[in-house]
């Protein structure tokens, strides 16, 4: 017999936001007994938008508690360390994570964003989540009883509580902590995918990255695979909102990187069209993640620049740990407050880490080019040693322990 768990009376738990920490929500209530309704404003199809993303060891630690870790790691390519050269092509850094990830107990990996929320996906639906794509939240009644939410498409739900896991622009955020700041551009808009380009060389399972003239560009590549690819560059916040046309946006690839070494060429020259840019927003501190029956996560409550390669990690951290926090107390509004303050301090941590590599890749001028790359290699390793501490947190052991970093 299943035993159905909700937040409040009979009411389901209702989700909105089907990214990462949506569906990973989702899977962990559910394996609680949770009655879950997800929400997603977008279509299904829309799941397979973007490119890829990388989970670091305490990600993919993670999706252990959600029985999906050696499921997931076998869709991505495993990610041993990075290297960084100039623009001339002369390293800066090599950095092999093979030790750190044997001390985590688990391997990094590159994997499209698509394969990623299609194995969360299929769990969710598989444990008889509810999840409904095509409602977009349009408005939220925060009750002593529980929320009732209205969609765009004129549906009411009423339910317990409620999850807010809708990214960096979330619909929940705003009414309900009309006081929270507005995310913040960061001045680094960034594009990539994956192409086929044969004559390209395996990376060996490295990242290969190059502070270029014009931009800072990323690539791996598996044997007999496609090329992962991606850049970030300095615009404009009004440039970077703009939409081109995803020839347009190729073309202006392809002439960022006109100056950088033959194999950066060689992979521009071969993309035809780039779908969309992506500007960089963080949100500054957010003073409550919770408020009556309602909690934000995810992006949605701290959002990470992606160069630390951390958010979508945060994203599978937060929904164990909510999930743990659920399970300790009948109490929504104690879990929720729990909740906070076990993940408040390491999430903002990180969010701070992620703008300071962000800054490395902002540099102009010769002299600001010339001191970037002296110290590089220095902030890369002293970096190293903290990215390695907060790899080895367990949240599928310990989710109730405040973790040190």
């Amino acid at each position: 017999m299943t035993v159905t768990r909700t937040g409040v009376g009979a009411l389901p738990v209702a989700i909105i936001g089907a990214g990462v920490g949506g569906l990973a929500l989702a899977v962990m209530l559910r394996r609680q007994g949770f009655g879950v309704s997800l929400f997603e404003a977008r279509s299904r199809e829309a799941l397979s938008e973007g490119a890829f993303l990388t989970l670091a060891p305490n990600g993919i630690n993670a999706l252990r508690a959600l029985g999906l870790a050696q499921r997931i790691t076998a869709l991505g390519i495993p990610t041993l360390g990075f290297e960084i050269t100039n623009a001339a092509g002369r390293r800066l850094v090599h950095l092999d994570e093979r030790q750190s990830m044997r001390e985590a107990g688990a391997e990094s990996i590159t994997i499209r964003r698509s394969d990623l929320l299609g194995a969360l996906l299929d769990e969710a639906q598989a444990l008889r989540a509810d999840i409904r794509f095509g409602h977009a939240l349009a408005d939220i009644e925060n009750q002593p009883e529980g929320v009732r939410l209205t969609f765009g498409n004129g549906v009411r739900v009423d339910a317990g509580w409620l999850a807010g896991c809708d990214g960096v622009w979330s619909r929940v955020r705003r009414p309900c902590f009309p006081a929270s700041p507005d995310p913040v551009y960061t001045g680094l808009t960034g594009t990539g995918g994956t192409i086929d380009v044969p004559s390209v060389a395996p990376t060996d399972g490295f990242m290969h990255m190059v502070f270029g003239e014009q931009a800072f560009f990323g690539y791996m590549k598996a044997a007999d695979g496609p090329v992962f690819w991606f850049d970030s560059f300095p615009l404009s916040e009004d440039a970077a909102t703009a939409r081109p046309e995803p020839a347009q946006l190729a073309a202006t690839v392809r002439q960022l990187h006109a100056g950088d070494p033959g194999t950066i060429r060689e992979i521009v020259g071969a993309i035809a069209e780039v779908p969309r840019a992506y500007p960089v927003f963080d949100m500054p501190h957010l003073p409550q993640w919770h408020t009556g029956n309602v909690v934000v996560l995810g992006d949605a409550a701290h959002a990470v620049s992606p160069h630390a390669g951390q958010g979508a990690s945060m994203a599978i951290e937060d929904a164990v740990v909510l999930a743990a926090c659920l399970g300790a107390t009948p109490s929504p509004s104690q879990a929720f407050a729990a909740f906070q303050a076990l993940r408040r301090d390491r999430v903002e941590h990180i969010v701070k880490i992620s703008r300071r590599i962000g800054t490395q890749k902002q540099a102009k001028g010769r002299l600001a080019l010339f001191l970037r790359n002296l110290i590089l290699p220095f902030f890369v390793r002293f970096g190293a040693r903290t990215t390695r501490a907060i790899t080895l947190y367990r949240a599928d052991l310990a989710p109730l322990e405040k973790p040190s970093i």
